[in-house]
């Protein structure tokens, strides 16, 4: 991984209240990565560090890598009663950006043929679309976006996702993304950092994942402690066990081995079937206290 950024051990307090302790990840070039954790876990608190709206935090955050960081953390702000090219003239010119990079980052982000209309009249999508292209307007390596699909309809989320993905392939810019929507950043990101009361818990490789398509499988039989004991001494993961099931990780052309291990063990199988696995199924049980 051609590392643009680095985070080494951040930790932030407030009073008596650990926000962020000793937090440490790397931002690959053009990768997308999510950050995940529920409601006060500490993700935006990580996004504010990085894009320097928060100083009072120890440890360190290496951005020679980094050219400059575009950011859109909670909602956008524009004047609704100016068109989207208006606003984003505005914010450019703030910036020492000129028009050429306006009218480049509206047609990026599929609003070159609503940029003359008032942002009151665009939706909420069209919103976050505007917000991410106001973002670009310094064209940075680094791209953070917090609760970019918050409130969007499904075809709003999609579109803001298709967006995302075209910026990273096309500009070649690292993003780091929260949502709460994770079947979406399952569906973007190459990597996910799991969060829990300010703490990385685990970091999962999306992107091999999906490569090596290991699957979980939901075992139910009649003796379930004498299943799992026989899969574990044959070399099997058991992934987990109760009364009524073993769940096994296991290639998809496992799956008649493990049926015929079984019965030659004559234990009596009432149900062998693929278990849906999600990011949000490790997400769950990862923050079980």
């Amino acid at each position: 991984m051609n590392c643009v950024l680095r985070v080494n051990n951040v930790s932030r307090k407030v009073k008596d209240f650990q926000i962020l302790k000793q937090v440490s990840f790397e931002l690959g070039r053009g990768e997308i990565v999510g950050l995940i954790g529920p409601n006060g876990a500490g993700k935006t608190s990580i996004m504010k560090v990085l894009v320097g709206l928060t100083r009072k935090y120890t440890g360190e955050v290496d951005l020679r890598g980094v050219r400059d960081i575009g950011s859109m953390i909670e909602t956008p702000n524009f004047y609704p009663y100016n068109t989207g090219y208006q606003n984003l003239m505005y914010f450019a010119k703030l910036n020492g950006v000129g028009e050429k990079r306006v009218v480049e980052l509206l047609e990026l982000l599929g609003l070159i043929d609503s940029a003359n209309k008032n942002v009151k009249a665009y939706s909420l999508g069209m919103r976050q679309r505007l917000g991410i292209a106001q973002a670009l307007l310094k064209d940075p390596d680094v791209l953070v976006l917090d609760e970019p699909t918050n409130g969007l309809d499904p075809e709003g989320i999609y579109e803001v996702r298709e967006y995302i993905r075209k910026i990273a392939n096309e500009k070649n810019i690292t993003v780091l993304i929260s949502s709460h929507l994770l079947g979406e950043l399952e569906k973007l990101c190459d990597r996910a950092i799991l969060i829990k009361k300010g703490e990385i818990i685990q970091f999962m490789d999306l992107h091999n994942d999906r490569k090596k398509k290991q699957i979980t499988f939901v075992i139910e039989s009649l003796d379930t402690e004498a299943t799992q004991e026989i899969l574990k001494e044959n070399g099997y993961h058991v992934a987990s066990q109760n009364e009524q099931e073993v769940r096994i990780k296991i290639g998809a052309n496992e799956k008649n081995d493990v049926a015929k291990l079984l019965a030659s063990h004559n234990v009596v199988m009432t149900g062998l079937y693929e278990a849906c696995e999600t990011l949000e199924d490790t997400f769950l049980e990862l923050i079980k206290d």
